[in-house]
């Protein structure tokens, strides 16, 4: 997979199922934090989960990898059934849960499409 433009998280239940938050990645960045919580300054603030501590867990992108980290909650954040205990690798489409709130993870790289010239009817 080349470098991504951009990360987004889909929801993937509770109230805001199917919603999807987009964060770009520029070009010149070596790294990209996305947090999660209740607090309303997280990037992605899930207060309606009870479940979820104030600041629960963040993802970060060291410019090649993605990886999931908890951040001492007190309900754990997980891959699938498996608990994350220390900071692990997170895979496009991987979905994780924090709290009751499922989400995925999905890397999205940069339009590759480019404008052609036209074909003329001479060839």
């Amino acid at each position: 997979m080349g470098r991504p433009a951009r990360v987004s998280i889909t929801m993937m239940s509770g109230p805001r199922d199917g919603e999807i938050a987009h964060f770009d990645i520029a070009a010149d960045e070596h790294e990209k934090e996305i947090t999660f919580g209740r607090r309303e300054n997280c990037d992605i603030s899930l207060s309606y989960d009870s479940q979820v501590s104030r600041l629960h867990a963040r993802i970060l992108f060291d410019g090649e990898n993605f990886w999931l980290e908890d951040l001492g909650s007190r309900n754990g954040t997980f891959i699938g059934e498996k608990p994350v205990e220390e900071k692990v690798e997170i895979l496009p489409g991987t979905l994780f849960k924090l709290g009751r709130t499922w989400m995925q993870l999905d890397p999205l790289l940069p339009d590759e499409t480019q404008a052609v010239d036209p074909v003329s009817e001479d060839e």
